[in-house]
């Protein structure tokens, strides 16, 4: 009886021993998954940040009061152009002077832009920095003589420039209250400090920036900033990144630049 009693209770022992360690495997079953719910959880959030993080603060875009007193509605179309006059237009691409091809360019361009659109140029080259040409209709003879009148030489101040251009057509977009197309076009052969806090200066007032980089070897600051940017390897290409130039405006949002 004795040691039936002893089997007996050690059979008990056993099972209650099983079932302590049952139950703390279970217990620590229930905190792991616990954990990972937790983990799980916090995760999407982290990913929520990270996202919000990347997109551009669109804080810094700035709302153009309309107080021209002399405003007045217009539906016309806008381009001001930037023109690379500095030293080193005067290498040779594609078998000819820059300079000389992205004159040529110019004007067989100009005969495409419409009549009543306003057209205006700023310049770098050995005479200084400088606008040469105000944004205003009816002046594509003018025009076409201020690129002719540019002598090669000098440093690159696009940044300068950009923001020179930017301010003008900022101007014209009070004058016609809002309405009408507005375009920032440069073509210039050449590196330049400064370009993103230039370009997202455009952007902050909302002027989109088409770049043509003539005969460039390697690549471009404004290729990241601009809304469109075109390599010319010759003046054929140049021209064709002019024409492109005088499409429809795209869906464009001045700010999805910004943070790049």
């Amino acid at each position: 009886m004795k040691d039936s009693r002893r089997k007996i209770q050690g059979s008990r022992c056993r099972t209650c021993y099983s079932s302590l360690v049952y139950f703390l495997c279970v217990l620590c079953l229930v905190f792991c998954l616990a954990g990972c719910g937790d983990k799980q959880a916090k995760k999407p959030e982290s990913e929520r940040e990270t996202v919000q993080q990347a997109q551009p603060d669109r804080s810094e875009r700035v709302e153009v009061p309309l107080d021209d007193p002399n405003g007045e509605v217009s539906l016309n179309r806008n381009f001001y152009f930037i023109f690379d006059g500095s030293g080193s237009m005067r290498e040779e691409c594609a078998g000819q002077v820059k300079i000389r091809g992205a004159k040529e360019a110019v004007r067989r361009f100009l005969t495409r832009i419409p009549d009543n659109a306003n057209l205006g140029l700023f310049v770098f080259d050995a005479q200084g920095t400088r606008e040469v040409v105000p944004l205003s209709a009816g002046n594509r003879d003018v025009f076409m003589q201020a690129i002719d009148d540019v002598q090669s030489g000098g440093m690159t101040p696009l940044a300068e420039a950009i923001r020179f251009a930017s301010d003008r057509l900022v101007a014209q977009y009070k004058k016609q209250l809002g309405y009408g197309e507005f375009r920032l076009i440069a073509v210039t052969d050449g590196l330049a400090k400064d370009i993103r806090e230039a370009a997202r200066y455009a952007s902050r007032y909302g002027i989109p920036i088409y770049a043509i980089g003539l005969c460039i070897e390697g690549d471009h600051p404004l290729r990241a900033y601009a809304l469109s940017y075109r390599e010319a390897n010759n003046y054929e290409d140049l021209e064709r990144a002019l024409e492109e130039t005088l499409a429809e405006l795209p869906s464009y949002d001045p700010v999805e630049f910004e943070e790049q």
